[in-house]
């Protein structure tokens, strides 16, 4: 009987003084916080958010937004919140929900999932899940890969009370598909015609490299023009082309949106317009064919 006693309290020294211990130097840190002595809150945060600690990463994760004490990591810093708002503390919910509101508003892709996924499973509230579907459908349209994925599998499957569309998994499954393979391959598209001619049908073909984009375009059959000054800075493109137009040497300058499998190009040429000189700049849509 007093060796079971002496087992019991050996147990309760095992699990109450590390809780405790954790509970003291939490407050300590928060002590830290409030005295700005933010190097020495790192030190008390950071082995406790490595026990999933929620209150203490969520502490730790706004020291690194707002670069307090450690190398400021705003990434890093929105996970560590996020993996406190999985644990359902409400805190950590709500600031990162706000965070997520504020970059998506700057085009931020992954923020944008992120404030779809928290829609859809309730932080903040229980809105209509087709409002928060609209934001992983924005996210998806800017390149988000794994929106568009999830998009898909929704619609598959009517989850969160989705009605099933096969048409919208399609459309998903080749968004995710076409923002996969990249803007490397093959892409034709048909613009009108200089002068009010006939619209012609050109074709480009591109190779990234980081952040360089090189290829070729054509207008006629074995007839190719080497693109110069290419650049890729996420889902959209830019680069120039050299022609001769009616005897006058020009310079084409695109820009472009990758969108999937469509890539929505728009030209001018260096006077300002489109081949017609003075004409607004030309848009058209180019298709994936290799």
């Amino acid at each position: 009987m007093r060796l079971n006693r002496i087992l019991l309290f050996s147990l309760l020294i095992c699990f109450v003084f590390p809780i405790l211990s954790n509970a003291d130097q939490l407050e300590d840190a928060k002590a830290a916080i409030e005295n700005e002595d933010f190097q020495k809150a790192y030190e008390l945060l950071s082995p406790l958010a490595e026990e999933n600690n929620a209150e203490a990463q969520t502490l730790l994760g706004t020291l690194y937004v707002n670069g307090n004490g450690v190398g400021q990591d705003v990434t890093k810093g929105l996970s560590l919140i996020m993996k406190a708002g999985t644990q359902g503390y409400e805190a950590a919910r709500v600031q990162a929900l706000n965070m997520c509101l504020e970059l998506g508003k700057e085009g931020d892709a992954a923020a944008l999932y992120n404030v779809g996924y928290m829609c859809l499973n309730g932080w903040g509230g229980k809105p209509d899940p087709n409002d928060c579907i609209e934001w992983l459908k924005t996210a998806a349209i800017l390149g988000h890969i794994k929106s568009a994925n999830w998009l898909s599998s929704i619609y598959t499957k009517g989850s969160f009370g989705i009605i099933p569309d096969k048409e919208k998994v399609s459309y998903f499954s080749d968004l995710a598909a076409g923002f996969t393979a990249g803007i490397d391959g093959i892409w034709t598209g048909t613009v009108p015609g200089a002068m009010g001619g006939q619209p012609m049908t050109l074709t480009y073909k591109f190779k990234r490299d980081g952040d360089i984009l090189t290829g070729a375009t054509s207008g006629a059959p074995g007839l190719w023009t080497t693109i110069r000054d290419g650049k890729v800075d996420g889902t959209k493109i830019s680069f120039a082309v050299d022609v001769e137009f009616n005897k006058m040497k020009m310079t084409i300058n695109y820009n472009g949106v990758l969108v999937g499998n469509d890539l929505k190009l728009s030209y001018k040429n260096d006077m300002g317009g489109g081949f017609g000189g003075e004409a607004p700049p030309i848009t058209f849509i180019t298709k994936r064919v290799k």
